[in-house]
């Protein structure tokens, strides 16, 4: 008893002798007081982009300008801390590196769906494949959103289309809340296009909420429906796997 006397008696004459506290306390606004304390901190977002990977015989000329969309689209430091790694950077060791360190990620880059070896498919980076070996085998629990900008990054087996193991899933399995992927080719001049429609409605209003990835992407469909050049099968190339 007396220890809890003493307790509320030293909390009593710190409130009352500092009458900032007390209001900051009443008004609920503790980081008036103590700068940064209930400030949410920066995002950190990472843009992967591998245009001319270990063995290919071209490059992918759009890969560039889609990160360069990307940043552009994002909301500005401090909300969102974004880094970018391409071109001979975008090794596999960067790569999987990068995805440890950030809660967010944009992967632009030729992908491999291999249906005889599932654990095989890949994005090819510029040294040597990122496999969905290496993903599974990572604890990505943190995680809150990736965006897969590569072909045939969320299609299995044509027997088992409900027992699927492709890339988009192995991501889910280890960890990330929200993924977005393709379910076969797409063209260049698609993915730009959806890109810049799915991250307007995704962080327009300036903030980050990976809750909105689903309906971003929606509304990013809807706007190229319109366009009957848009071949269909590339307005629904991209689907939405988590909650």
């Amino acid at each position: 008893m007396p220890i809890a006397m003493g307790i509320a008696t030293a909390i009593a004459m710190t409130i009352t002798r500092h009458p900032l506290l007390l209001e900051a306390i009443s008004s609920g606004g503790i980081s008036d007081i103590w700068p940064g304390h209930d400030r949410s901190p920066s995002v950190p977002f990472v843009a992967i982009g591998q245009d001319h990977p270990a063995g290919a015989l071209f490059t992918l000329d759009a890969v560039e300008p889609e990160l360069e969309l990307v940043r552009r689209l994002l909301p500005p430091s401090p909300t969102v801390s974004f880094s970018k790694i391409t071109s001979v950077d975008a090794t596999k060791s960067r790569a999987l590196c990068a995805l440890r360190e950030n809660t967010w990620f944009h992967l632009a880059c030729h992908g491999m769906q291999r249906f005889d070896e599932p654990f095989e498919s890949a994005f090819l980076m510029r040294d040597q494949p990122l496999s969905l070996l290496d993903i599974a085998q990572m604890d990505l629990s943190w995680h809150e959103f990736a965006f897969l900008s590569a072909c045939e990054t969320a299609v299995g087996a044509f027997s088992t289309p409900d027992e699927a193991i492709h890339l988009a899933a192995g991501l889910q399995f280890a960890g990330v809340k929200r993924v977005i992927g393709t379910l076969w080719k797409v063209d260049d001049s698609t993915v730009q296009r959806l890109v810049k429609a799915f991250y307007e409605n995704l962080c327009g209003n300036g903030t980050m909420n990976s809750k909105r990835a689903a309906r971003a992407l929606h509304r990013a469909i809807q706007s190229l429906a319109s366009d009957r050049e848009i071949p269909l099968s590339q307005r629904i190339v991209f689907v939405h796997i988590g909650i």
